[in-house]
């Protein structure tokens, strides 16, 4: 690699770099406030602990990758020649002979490079993070929760227990009701005026004083027994269901379930089915389109900022947001609204690429013109 490549390609990486950290900081805490404000419904937030926090954060990253790349990689790109332009750097170098496209080549090679990464990522990164993050939500910290933990003044799911607590005075559980659901539908119901978690040979038991046993109904009669210690064993928890799965699936898994997907609706016609068709071809499509933005974005920000005439930085920046909405705009307008075949619908979320390559195809062939 050339001086002039390596001077190029550092005065990209360094505010991109920057501008990846500022971003994913302020993209990975809406992702946390989101994901805990969701979780602390079911878990107490002293549950919830700084490595919670922190492996929420890593496993959000891969699924941010496909946006941040490439807008990190267009700011920078604008940026660098920008500042470039301000201090006469283009001027100086086209006076020794190297031509524009020469100034070109080594960031459009990048973007290559960070496409191939990217379409990893998505690929490969972000179903592994998804599953994982999905497991931790779903049943890592739930899994921790134990009755004396639930909020007070709410009927609360508890395993196969509903169970209703009035209010706590330290470890004990005031007015408390439990129903246990039986296979027939009826339900045994207990109340007590206190109880207590204990442990009876590694068993999680609850300890219930003062209270009334009442057995599902017997034809017309409602038997119910008064106690004064009564002992039940806390039903297991099981993992909540899981939610997001297309995001855990690699390309390869997805193109499988389009085709489940598909021949399932021809056998159904049913308009659920046919949503989730949609749904499952246009994250394909996104999955294949978002990381070629970097190689997109490559080809139309580099001819432009070679040729940025002392404008400012202000003038790069506003450069670089521009191209920036006029990808997300087209990517929003072609995104489909009905149903329609997997190659029209990639092809469709394609179109941001292909118009910002062409365009850029042309303003390279250009951009040693007077």
């Amino acid at each position: 690699m050339g001086i002039i490549s390596r001077y190029i390609l550092r005065q990209i990486w360094i505010p991109a770099l920057v501008a990846s950290i500022i971003i994913s900081f302020v993209l990975i805490a809406g992702t946390i406030q989101t994901q805990l404000k969701e979780l602390l419904r079911e878990v107490p937030i002293a549950q919830i602990t700084l490595m919670d926090i922190s492996w929420i954060s890593i496993y959000s990253v891969p699924t941010l990758v496909g946006y941040l790349f490439p807008v990190t990689f267009l700011m920078a790109i604008m940026l660098a020649y920008g500042r470039m332009a301000q201090y006469n750097e283009i001027v100086a170098l086209k006076a020794a002979g190297v031509p524009l496209k020469r100034l070109i080549l080594p960031v459009i090679l990048l973007g290559m490079l960070l496409s191939g990464i990217c379409f990893l990522a998505q690929d490969v990164g972000q179903p592994w993070a998804q599953k994982r993050l999905t497991h931790l939500l779903r049943s890592d910290l739930p899994l921790r929760v134990t009755i004396d933990m639930l909020p007070t003044g709410a009927m609360h799911q508890y395993g196969e227990w509903r169970v209703y607590v009035g209010r706590k005075e330290g470890g004990t559980l005031r007015d408390i009701v439990v129903l246990q659901p039986l296979p027939d539908g009826r339900a045994n119901a207990f109340y007590a005026e206190s109880a207590q978690l204990v442990k009876e040979n590694g068993v999680s038991m609850l300890e219930m004083r003062h209270g009334h046993y009442i057995q599902a109904e017997k034809g017309d009669m409602v038997p119910r027994t008064t106690f004064e210690v009564g002992r039940r064993a806390v039903p297991p928890l099981s993992p909540r269901a899981m939610e997001g799965e297309r995001k855990s699936m690699s390309l390869a898994e997805l193109f499988a379930l389009e085709r489940e997907t598909a021949e399932k609706l021809e056998r159904t016609q049913a308009k659920p089915v046919e949503r989730e068709l949609r749904a499952v071809r246009l994250e394909l499509s996104q999955r294949l389109s978002f990381p070629l933005m970097c190689l997109a974005v490559s080809l139309l920000a580099a001819p432009i900022g070679a040729r940025i005439k002392r404008a400012g930085r202000s003038y790069t920046f506003a450069s670089g947001l521009a191209i920036v909405a006029v990808y997300f705009t087209l990517t929003k307008v072609m995104e489909p609204r009905t149903s329609l075949p997997l190659l029209v619908i990639i092809l469709m979320q394609q179109t941001p690429n292909i118009l910002l390559g062409l365009a850029g195809t042309a303003l390279i062939w250009r951009v040693d013109r007077v």
